[in-house]
C-alpha cells in the first residue's frame, strides 16, 4: 500500500510538474488556434509581422530573465534601451563611426551599465528594484542632455535590413531571436556556470558553501540584461532608422509580463529560455488580434495588466504546494 502511494504522489507530482512547467506551452497554443478564427490573422504576411514584432522585445526579455533567475530585478532596461538608441544614432549618423564600431561602442556602454548596476546591488548591498532605479534616472539624464531630447536620425538604409530584412520567407528579425534562444538555451542547460544561475536564484547561502562565485554570478546577470537589451534595443531602432531616447519607456511592464509568463519565479532559481520566447509570442498575439479586432491600446494595457495579475498569483500558489 505504501509503494502504491508512493507511486502515486510521483506520478501525479510529476504531470502536475509538466502541466507547472509547460502551461505557457498548452495556453499559446489554445490562443493560438483560437485567433486563426480570424481569417486576417492567419494570413502568412499577418503571422509573420507577429513574429517580427516579438523578436527583440524577446531578446530584450532573455536578458532580465537571467536578473530574475538569481532572484533579482533590472528596473533600468527602459533607460539603457533609449541609451542605445539614441547614441548609436550620434556614433553612427552624427560622429560618422562605421556601423560595426558604433554597435561595439553601444553594446560595450550597456554591459558597462551592467556592471555598475551588479556592483551596487553585490557591493553596495542595495535591493536591486533601488539601485537599478536610480541608474534609470541617471541615464535618463544622460540620455536628455546627449540629445536635448530629440530624435537623431540618418541611418544607413542598409541597417533597417536587421528589422525589415528576410532571408528567404523567414524575417532576420526572427532568425536573431532563435539564435539568441539556442544559444542561451545551450549556455544554461549545458554549462556549469550556466546552471550556476539557478543554484544562486534557488539558494544564495548554499551557492557560496558548494563553492559558487555568488558575486561574479550576480554582476553576470546584470551586464547580460544590459547587453541582450542592447541588442534588442538596435533591432528596434532598425526599424525606424533614427535614435530615439524614449524608445524603451513602454518596454519594462512588457518585459516583466513576458518572463513571468514563460515561467520565471520572481523569487528566482527557476525557469527556461524556451519560455521566454513562447511568453513573446503569446503577448504579441494578443496585441496583434485586439489590434485586427479594432480594439484601442487601452484595452490592451488593461489585458496586459489582468494577465500579469493572474500568472504571479498563479507562482505564488504553486509555491505554497512546493
Amino acid at each position: 500500500m505504501s509503494d502504491y502511494k508512493t507511486k502515486s504522489k510521483k506520478y501525479s507530482g510529476g504531470f502536475k510538474a509538466l502541466l507547472s512547467d509547460w502551461m505557457i506551452l498548452f495556453l499559446f497554443v489554445a490562443l493560438f488556434a483560437l485567433c486563426c478564427l480570424n481569417s486576417n490573422f492567419r494570413t502568412t504576411t499577418n503571422i509573420m509581422n507577429v513574429l517580427r514584432q516579438a523578436s527583440f522585445i524577446a531578446i530584450i526579455a532573455m536578458g532580465e530573465f537571467f536578473v530574475i533567475l538569481i532572484g533579482e530585478m533590472d528596473m533600468s532596461i527602459s533607460s539603457i534601451i533609449g541609451m542605445v538608441s539614441i547614441f548609436f544614432a550620434g556614433f553612427a549618423a552624427k560622429a560618422g563611426l562605421p556601423i560595426w564600431l558604433a554597435f561595439l561602442a553601444v553594446v560595450g556602454m550597456a554591459a558597462l551599465v551592467g556592471v555598475v548596476n551588479g556592483c551596487l546591488v553585490v557591493y553596495g548591498k542595495m535591493p536591486s528594484f533601488i539601485a537599478t532605479l536610480v541608474v534609470t534616472n541617471m541615464l535618463k539624464g544622460a540620455n536628455y542632455i546627449y540629445s536635448d531630447g530629440l530624435p537623431i536620425s540618418g541611418l544607413p538604409e542598409s541597417f533597417g535590413q536587421m528589422a525589415l530584412g528576410r532571408i528567404g520567407i523567414f524575417p532576420i528579425a526572427v532568425i536573431l531571436m532563435l539564435i539568441t534562444a539556442v544559444i542561451l538555451y545551450i549556455f544554461t542547460a549545458h554549462t556549469a556556470l550556466g546552471r550556476s544561475f539557478f543554484a544562486v536564484g534557488g539558494n544564495k547561502e548554499a551557492s557560496k558553501l558548494s563553492g559558487l562565485n555568488v558575486t561574479f554570478v550576480a554582476i553576470l546577470a546584470f551586464v547580460m540584461s544590459g547587453v541582450l537589451s542592447a541588442v534588442g534595443a538596435l533591432g528596434l531602432t532598425s526599424r525606424t532608422l533614427s535614435g530615439n531616447v524614449t524608445l524603451g519607456d513602454n518596454l519594462l511592464f512588457d518585459v516583466m509580463t513576458i518572463c513571468v509568463l514563460g515561467g520565471t519565479s520572481l523569487t528566482g532559481g527557476r525557469g527556461r529560455v524556451v519560455g521566454i520566447v513562447i511568453g513573446a509570442l503569446f503577448l504579441q498575439v494578443i496585441s496583434n488580434i485586439m489590434v485586427l479586432m479594432g480594439i484601442n491600446t487601452y484595452w490592451q494595457w488593461l489585458v496586459k495588466g489582468i494577465i500579469l495579475v493572474v500568472v504571479v498569483l498563479i507562482d505564488s500558489y504553486s509555491k505554497k504546494d512546493e
